[in-house]
């Protein structure tokens, strides 16, 4: 007999490591950061232990206020979780300076519809419940 798992009745929530902290603390005040390499200067994502390109240790987090470009896009039309409310449209964004790093945003207002992939859109980030705080779109940049 196979045991059904309780539903979930809250989103999934990301948790903070160590490496991850400045990343969610930056998020928090409504930045973003992303980890640059000090040797070759090149962009990683928060969980990178190294530099992807020089391997180096020398990784650090800096500000970002470079441009998100939309990658694509989706609906979601069945609830990941209880309450959820659908259609719920998500956007795939990419750093422009470092399109290797994919960022994942909520799109409430469904604000990339209209948009081709390439196009500058604005990322935020909101709190919802005062949890930790989740990327969403806010527009075209």
């Amino acid at each position: 007999m196979k045991l059904r798992e309780p539903a979930m009745t809250q989103p999934p929530q990301p948790v903070p490591t160590q490496e991850t902290q400045p990343f969610w603390d930056a998020a928090r005040d409504g930045r973003v950061v992303l980890w640059r390499c000090d040797d070759c200067g090149r962009l990683a994502h928060p969980q990178a232990p190294r530099c992807p390109d020089c391997l180096s240790e020398s990784l650090r987090a800096r500000p970002y206020a470079g441009r998100v470009l939309l990658k694509g896009r989706t609906v979601l039309t069945v609830p990941a979780f209880e309450g959820q409310a659908v259609p719920a449209p998500v956007a795939e964004c990419v750093i422009e300076d470092e399109p290797r790093i994919t960022l994942i945003a909520q799109d409430p207002e469904d604000l990339t519809r209209t948009l081709a992939p390439g196009a500058p859109v604005t990322l935020s980030f909101t709190a919802p419940g005062g949890g930790v705080p989740l990327a969403t779109i806010g527009g075209a940049a």
